[in-house]
């Protein structure tokens, strides 16, 4: 199921077998809070290279009869066979009392199509008719309702992003006006867990958050790097030799880079479209807040020599490229940083 119908179950049952995966690693961290909340346990926590069945196993064995229910939470990256899904939800059924929670995230090693793979592996074998969820209301257990599900994650939307951010930001007492966060995600390519980050910084202020104070104190990742290589993009320069040195000096993700270029070019497309409505550029008309005047000048340049249907162009690129990375696609990225220079230069 997807975090709506997820969400949807959680008001009136608690499963307790969750398999949780997908492109958002701040979502699958979440959802295993709020599942803990909802069971009122304190987990045994496995980390990655911490996890061996035979441990994992004695814990979900223990009868509840001689000892408290146990939640056992599974943070891993490599995919446990079948065999070893089959025994702990075995394990599971014989104790109704107990709880699983298995998050599977991709390994720097894995491409995406690969992490696509082995999820949807783990989803057929994360299946058992004898475990049911308990009553959101008594905790009582219902047998007319399985309960074992799965979950997959999409990366939120930048509205979803903001919102989720504006809760973090409640949640932390932050003083911090909600115009403010849309530069914060911008920095951090929309990574909520990033930007969650940033504001945990800022709440060491103890007061009101100001625009200086994100721009003086927040850093976003990569950001450098992106710079130089979209100076290169417009510039005409050796392409092929900036992506090199971007590998190099260690590109975490080739999909994290088609997202910060996608929402470069997406904000270049707005800037284009206003100077044509209104004759000059307004930073804070365009975005909801104001940029320096150096990197709007920027913008509004870069946005002017690219035609209007050649943005058609961009983004269908942009989209390919995304879909040739989840495909495992060798020599993807330059192949279309190449074509991309070609279309902006």
């Amino acid at each position: 199921m997807y975090k709506k119908e997820f969400d949807a179950l959680l008001r009136t049952h608690t499963p307790r077998a969750c398999l949780l995966y997908g492109e958002s690693e701040y979502l699958i961290e979440s959802t295993i809070k709020r599942l803990l909340q909802a069971n009122a346990l304190e987990p045994k926590v496995f980390n990655f290279g911490e996890y061996a069945l035979a441990p994992t196993l004695d814990i979900l064995s223990q009868s509840s009869l001689f000892g408290d229910a146990q939640c056992v939470v599974l943070k891993l990256e490599k995919k446990p066979s079948d065999k070893e899904i089959k025994a702990l939800l075995n394990a599971l059924a014989h104790n109704p009392d107990h709880s699983l929670i298995v998050a599977f995230f991709r390994a720097e090693s894995k491409t995406p199509s690969q992490y696509a793979r082995d999820c949807k592996s783990l989803g057929v074998h994360f299946k058992h008719k004898d475990i049911y969820a308990r009553k959101a209301s008594d905790k009582s257990i219902d047998e007319k309702k399985n309960g074992v599900i799965e979950v997959r994650f999409f990366k939120p939307s930048p509205t979803e992003a903001k919102e989720l951010l504006s809760q973090e930001a409640r949640a932390l007492g932050l003083s911090i006006a909600g115009n403010l966060l849309e530069p914060l995600l911008a920095m951090q390519g929309y990574d909520v867990a990033l930007a969650k980050a940033e504001l945990s910084k800022l709440a060491l202020l103890d007061r009101a958050i100001t625009q200086q104070d994100i721009a003086q104190l927040c850093y976003g990742l990569g950001s450098v790097e992106i710079g130089e290589l979209l100076q290169t993009l417009f510039s005409r320069g050796d392409i092929a030799r900036a992506f090199e040195c971007m590998l190099d000096g260690g590109l975490s993700s080739e999909l994290s880079l088609v997202g910060e270029l996608e929402q470069y070019f997406y904000k270049i497309f707005l800037f284009g479209v206003y100077i044509r409505l209104h004759g000059k550029p307004d930073s804070k008309e365009i975005l909801g807040y104001a940029l320096p005047f150096q990197e709007a000048n920027t913008l509004s340049q870069r946005a002017m020599k690219i035609k209007e249907g050649v943005f058609v162009e961009i983004f269908s690129l942009l989209g390919a490229w995304r879909n040739g990375i989840m495909q495992g696609q060798k020599s993807i990225s330059l192949r279309c940083l190449i074509k991309l220079q070609a279309l902006v230069s």
